[in-house]
């Protein structure tokens, strides 16, 4: 089962619950990407310097990084490191072969008792180049 993340660039006018509920069908959206959970927790640490604000907690704070399970904002204020970010994820990644290993997090034998070791992470550059 793959599990990816979206991202949506909407104006800043959308009405944000409205737009989760009908986000397939919402006129209000400018561009988009969805980019594989593999590759988000890989590039984490750096996405956790980006400014944002979390929707689902009161107030909608200030405060850095993605709401990993839910929706985060960006807005003005994170443009400039958000494209900075990922520019340079990008171009680090053109310089990848065709097929290219990351590795990912450590993942445990079956049983408690048998050595584990890291998952490896298998990409396309071409469909990251695409996405990121």
């Amino acid at each position: 089962m793959s599990l990816d993340h979206e991202f949506y660039l909407i104006s800043k006018s959308t009405d944000i619950k409205e737009f989760w509920m009908h986000r397939e069908k919402n006129n209000s959206v400018i561009d988009s990407v969805v980019i594989h959970d593999d590759m988000v927790q890989y590039i984490m640490d750096s996405l956790e310097w980006i400014p944002s604000k979390n929707p689902s907690l009161n107030g909608n704070p200030i405060d850095r990084g993605i709401n990993y399970h839910g929706v985060t904002l960006f807005d003005k204020r994170s443009s400039e490191t958000l494209i900075s970010i990922f520019s340079s994820w990008k171009s680090l990644i053109k310089h990848a072969p065709d097929q290219f290993e990351l590795t990912g997090e450590f993942v445990y034998g079956e049983a408690d008792n048998r050595d584990g070791d890291y998952k490896k992470l298998v990409f396309n550059r071409d469909e990251v180049m695409f996405t990121i």
